[in-house]
């Protein structure tokens, strides 16, 4: 469980604490070993500057649960009006995949649309869309895939990476939750 970490001032001196126990800031080597990350309130010099001395994996960050997200997109209308099933459904017709394997990676999109949707990413979708083709227009190159996202066959099919998650048998669980 991740520590929640504030910043005070007492007697020329920088504290850490996480409301029981307080560490100087010179021993704050000693919650790092005690959690995976640390978060704190809002990110001071002291901090950027133990940030730059401490693997990516180690360094304290802002504490940004609960705001809330903001999705005022700055992309074209025609992106954001996009009817996403419909898009994703033609980019699967445009595979070639017929029978019985349509109907498996059909029953895919549905679910993994579903899912998009209850996390409230479909607006991410039409974002990553825009991005895609604004890519590809401008004859832009980017990587083959990478990390959790290659799970979702719906980034497969908007042309996000290249892995058939569907071929591969990966599950979209990895990536959304």
């Amino acid at each position: 469980m991740p520590q929640v970490l504030s910043n005070t001032k007492l007697k020329k001196r920088t504290l850490w604490f996480d409301g029981d126990t307080s560490y100087p800031s010179h021993n704050i080597h000693t919650m790092l070993a005690l959690s995976d990350t640390l978060f704190v309130d809002e990110m001071t010099k002291d901090i950027e500057q133990f940030n730059k001395l401490v693997p990516a994996e180690k360094q304290i960050r802002v504490k940004t649960e609960n705001r809330p997200f903001n999705f005022d997109w700055k992309i074209p209308e025609e992106y954001l009006k996009l009817d996403l099933d419909k898009y994703v459904v033609e980019c699967l017709l445009k595979t070639g995949v017929k029978g019985d394997e349509l109907k498996v990676r059909v029953q895919r999109v549905i679910d993994e649309l579903e899912l998009y949707e209850q996390d409230n990413l479909r607006d991410v979708l039409r974002v990553l869309i825009y991005v895609i083709n604004t890519l590809n227009s401008n004859n832009v190159v980017w990587g083959v895939g990478r990390g959790s996202s290659v799970s979702s066959y719906v980034l497969f099919l908007i042309g996000v990476h290249d892995v058939d998650s569907v071929k591969y048998d990966l599950d979209i669980e990895d990536f959304i939750h």
